[in-house]
C-alpha cells in the first residue's frame, strides 16, 4: 500500500480537488460540504483506504489513547463496561488502551504508570478502593494532570481532586430495592453481606439496606452484616461465618452477583435450598447472574452505557469544561433465587 499521503494526491487527483479538501473531508471537518464528503468517503471505500490516525495525532499532537483499567478483563461486568468505552471511542475515533488491575493496588498503580508512560489522554478507571490506599492512584494522576474518569465505585476524598469525576450506578437506590423486595415477600431477617470498605458502592449499597428496614419498621442489627469483598471466594466466605455465628436469617442481600454466588454455593454445600429455604438477592446482572444453576435475582447496572458515558465525561474534562459526577438508574430484576416467606 503506498504511503498516506500518496494515496490522499491520488484521491485528490481522481476527484479533481485539493489535498487539503480531500483530508478534510476524511476528516468530517464542517466547512466541507455533504456533497463533497459523499465523493471522498466513495473514493476511499474504493480504494480501501486507511486513514494513519497515528500520523495525524502526530501532527496534532496527539495520542488518540484512552487508558482503561479494570479489575479483571474476562469478568464478565468489567467486560461489559469496556465494551461501551471501546464502543464510543471507536465512533469519536480514538483508541483504547487496556490494563487489568485484579483489584490490587500495586496492580493498579503498575497499569497506570504504563499507561502515563504510553501518553494516554484520559483514563477510565475501575478503582481497587481499600481503606489503606484509597487514594494513592489519584495522586500519582493529580501529578500527571490526565483527566480521570472513575467507574462502579469511588473513594472517599475523590471530590478533592479537580481533574476527576466518576460515573455509578445508584447503588443506595440498588440496595434498597434489593432489600424491599425481600421484605415484601415477607422476610424480616435479612442479611447484608458487605462489599470492601472504603467503597462508595458499598456504602451506598449498605446505606440502601437499612433505609429499606427502617422504612418496614424492621430493626436493623449488627449481627446480620458482614464484611465480604466483590468476588465469588469471599460470598463463600462471609456466608460461612454467617453460618458460623448462627445468625437467623431467610434472606440476603450481596454486594453484587459474585458474592451472592460465592454465598450460595456454601450454602448448598450446607444442605440449603435456594429459593425454598433461603432466598438471595444480587447486584449488577452480568451473565453470571441469569446463567447461575438458580438464576439469580438482582439489582441491573447499566454496564454498557456506564463505559460510554465515562469516555464523554473523560473528554470533557480534557477539554477543561466542568464535570459533575453521574449516578445512572437502576432496577430490579426478579428471577428464582427468591420466594415467598410461607
Amino acid at each position: 500500500m503506498t504511503c498516506d499521503m500518496s494515496t490522499l494526491k491520488e484521491m485528490a487527483a481522481s476527484l479533481n480537488l485539493s489535498v487539503m479538501a480531500v483530508s478534510k473531508a476524511l476528516r468530517d471537518a464542517p466547512d466541507i460540504s455533504v456533497t463533497t464528503k459523499a465523493r471522498v468517503q466513495a473514493e476511499a471505500h474504493r480504494r480501501n483506504y486507511i486513514p494513519n490516525r497515528a500520523a495525524q495525532n502526530l501532527r496534532l499532537r496527539r495520542t488518540g489513547l484512552i487508558g482503561v483499567v479494570v479489575p479483571q478483563i474476562n469478568h464478565t461486568y468489567y467486560s461489559n463496561l469496556v465494551w461501551g468505552v471501546e464502543r464510543q471511542a471507536e465512533a469519536l475515533g480514538l483508541q483504547v488502551l487496556l490494563g487489568s488491575s485484579l483489584d490490587r493496588a500495586e496492580n493498579e498503580m503498575r497499569e497506570v504508570k504504563k499507561m502515563i508512560a504510553r501518553q494516554v489522554e484520559t483514563l477510565l478507571l475501575v478503582p481497587a478502593v481499600r481503606w489503606q490506599h484509597r487514594l494513592a492512584t489519584l495522586e500519582l494522576v493529580r501529578t500527571s494532570s490526565i483527566p480521570t474518569i472513575l467507574l462502579d465505585a469511588y473513594p472517599a476524598g475523590a471530590e478533592n481532586f479537580p481533574r476527576v469525576s466518576w460515573v455509578v450506578s445508584d447503588d443506595k437506590r440498588g440496595g434498597q430495592l434489593a432489600t424491599e423486595h425481600l421484605l415484601e415477600l415477607g422476610h424480616r431477617e435479612i442479611l447484608f453481606l458487605a462489599g470492601p470498605n472504603g467503597s462508595s458502592s458499598s456504602a451506598g449499597r449498605f446505606s440502601g439496606y437499612q433505609k429499606a428496614l427502617a422504612a418496614a419498621g424492621v430493626s436493623y442489627s449488627d449481627s446480620r452484616v458482614f464484611l465480604a469483598d466483590k468476588d465469588i471466594d469471599s460470598g463463600r466466605k462471609a456466608m460461612g461465618q454467617a453460618l458460623s455465628e448462627k445468625a437467623p436469617f431467610t434472606a440476603v442481600v450481596a454486594h453484587n452477583d459474585s458474592v451472592a454466588i460465592g454465598a450460595a454455593d456454601t450454602l448448598f454445600q450446607q444442605g440449603f435450598s435456594i429459593p425454598n429455604d433461603v432466598s438471595i438477592v444480587g447486584f449488577g446482572d452480568g451473565v453470571l447472574a441469569e446463567n447461575f444453576r438458580v438464576p439469580l435475582t438482582t439489582v441491573r447496572v447499566p454496564q454498557t452505557e456506564m463505559g460510554e458515558m465515562a469516555v464523554r465525561l473523560a473528554l470533557d474534562l480534557q477539554k477543561g469544561s466542568p464535570v459533575q459526577p453521574r449516578q445512572l438508574p437502576v432496577e430490579i430484576i426478579v428471577r428464582a433465587s427468591t420466594k415467598k416467606v410461607t
